[in-house]
């Protein structure tokens, strides 16, 4: 299925980075949620995601992810979620967006 097409500002809008992540846990009552805490070099967000069927809290650590930096936060569950990882799915499952070089945390994706 092919979404509607937006032009380059509207893309231009978004603020995607690399993010490292620095420690995540599953949600307590969610079959779907870990809890992410993100390092975007000099700072840091919490980011709740629905992974946690395909990863484990314990596999994420160290992984260097995109994120939407710019997403207004949102509570899920009681929580507040200051972002969005990036993943792509079929019917396997999720695969997260990362980097294929150690790049800098905090570094603009464009």
């Amino acid at each position: 299925m092919t979404k509607e097409e937006i032009d380059i500002d509207f893309f231009r809008k978004l603020d995607l980075k690399v993010g490292k992540i620095l420690e995540a846990e599953d949600v307590e009552k969610s079959s779907k949620l870990i809890k992410i805490r993100v390092s975007l070099g000099g700072r840091e967000k919490t980011i709740l995601s629905g992974i946690r069927k395909t990863y484990k809290s314990s596999d994420l650590i160290g992984k260097k992810v995109i994120i939407i930096d710019n997403l207004k936060p949102t509570m899920i569950m009681g929580l507040e979620s200051q972002g969005m990882l990036l993943a792509a799915s079929d019917e396997e499952g999720i695969s997260l967006l990362t980097v294929d070089k150690d790049i800098e945390e905090g570094s603009s994706i464009s």
